[in-house]
């Protein structure tokens, strides 16, 4: 349902599955930072959270890749691909759409004879498609036609690579065949110059976004919470003028208005205003969006006006008095004593809730991709090199050594069921991230 991995070196990658019989759905993830990563205020405010907070939500078929599934899926490109219904091109794309992602899964997971064997599937599908003239989606086969000639030749390429000698004639034979079938309808597979490969790779990376279309979700954000926000600005600022109207008059009374302690209470007065006024800001702000959402967002379903699920979000700190229970547990995960020395924790909340009927939506599951860079925080931090001597081969060496940081990660899900934690151990330096480690209940 929820599992969190490591993207690439500074980036973290958290998935939320949601299958169409949860109606609801809450997380929160725990950010224990170092003290070398917290030590300015801005590494712990939330527009610099959500400015390295990237979102991906899409619509993912439940069934599990089978020969069973693709035949059913050709059965109906059969019968749809020359339709002109409405309802009937609709139950095409979407076909279109899961027979080019069950074939893309297969040529990633076949190899050998049924890699070999897929050739059979292509041809069908051509088959269904040997009248162009008369298609009614004519321009999304030949979209998906050039997309799964490429991937299947990728693929026979990789394995002839890979084969023994014996084997290597049937890739070569399967691949002629694909080669002239691709020429003949005009699909470029491969090209000479760089550039051409990358405009290539990315026409046919823009296609598989236009076929999948019927799993794609619209996002719409109803609500931002800056209304909010600038309350609470207000009402910080009217409370900090406030004290400092009350300690003017009061020195005034008492010394007068040309004296010398009215003066001084002035100055001390709008020194003092304009803590009060950022303390006070933080304060209400933690206090009030730990229980409110920041943020509002509305799923939809393609291009048509169905809402799907809507989803809320929220960031704000916690003091470590309020999260004991939560703070045992990562201590008894990794026992370890940067653990004892986290003040507070960066907690990011996240709630989903369904829209759409059961028996609207049997067939898909809602996935939530997040990707948080972290790039900034780890580059912030200070290079220590530290020396190691290593004997190898006879030979006494030294080797440079980055000074690491752990930081730890813990996530809070609930469901109708109950409640569950998985707890993380990210390893990080000034480099990037080295390592990423689930704790064992």
């Amino acid at each position: 349902m929820l599992s969190l991995s490591i993207a690439d070196q500074y980036h973290l990658k958290i998935s939320v599955e949601i299958p169409p019989e949860q109606q609801s759905l809450q997380w929160k993830v725990f950010f224990f930072f170092p003290a070398k990563l917290v030590q300015h205020s801005d590494s712990m405010s939330s527009a610099l959270f959500y400015r390295n907070l990237l979102q991906q939500q899409k619509l993912v078929k439940l069934e599990a890749v089978t020969h069973q599934g693709v035949k059913h899926d050709l059965l109906i490109l059969r019968k749809t691909a020359y339709a002109v219904a409405k309802v009937n091109k609709t139950l095409y794309r979407s076909a279109l759409a899961d027979f080019v992602a069950a074939s893309l899964e297969m040529l990633t997971e076949k190899s050998d004879e049924e890699l070999l064997d897929f050739a059979r599937y292509l041809d069908k599908f051509h088959q269904i498609h040997d009248d162009e003239e008369h298609l009614s989606q004519r321009k999304l086969f030949k979209l998906a036609d050039h997309l799964l000639l490429y991937h299947y030749h990728q693929a026979l390429l990789k394995a002839k690579h890979s084969a023994i000698k014996e084997e290597k004639a049937q890739y070569s034979l399967r691949i002629k065949n694909l080669t002239a079938y691709a020429e003949s309808e005009n699909h470029k597979l491969t090209h000479d110059s760089e550039f051409g490969r990358e405009k290539l790779l990315d026409r046919l990376q823009l296609a598989q976004r236009i076929l999948n279309r019927p799993y794609q979700l619209r996002r719409k954000m109803l609500n931002s919470g800056m209304l909010a926000e600038q309350l609470i600005f207000g009402f910080a600022a009217a409370f900090a003028m406030a004290f400092a109207t009350a300690a003017a008059f009061m020195t005034q009374k008492a010394f007068g208005n040309f004296s010398t302690p009215f003066f001084f209470s002035l100055v001390l007065s709008y020194i003092f205003k304009d803590r009060i006024k950022e303390l006070g800001r933080n304060y209400l702000m933690e206090k009030y969006f730990a229980h409110y959402f920041q943020h509002h967002y509305r799923f939809y379903k393609g291009s048509d006006s169905e809402v799907v699920f809507d989803a809320k979000e929220t960031l704000y700190r916690l003091n470590s008095e309020n999260i004991k229970d939560l703070l045992k547990k990562v201590r008894k995960a990794f026992s370890s004593s940067d653990s004892n020395a986290f003040k507070e924790a960066l907690v990011y909340q996240r709630s989903y809730t369904a829209h759409v009927k059961k028996q609207q939506l049997v067939s898909a599951k809602f996935v939530d991709n997040l990707t948080l860079n972290l790039s900034g925080r780890l580059r912030s931090l200070p290079r220590v090199i530290r020396r190691h001597w290593k004997e190898a081969d006879r030979n006494i060496q030294a080797v440079n050594v980055e000074q690491i940081h752990p930081v730890y990660l813990a996530f809070e899900v609930k469901t109708d069921s109950g409640i569950s934690h998985k707890i993380y151990k990210l390893t990080a330096s000034r480099k990037g991230i080295h390592a990423l480690v689930e704790a064992v209940e």
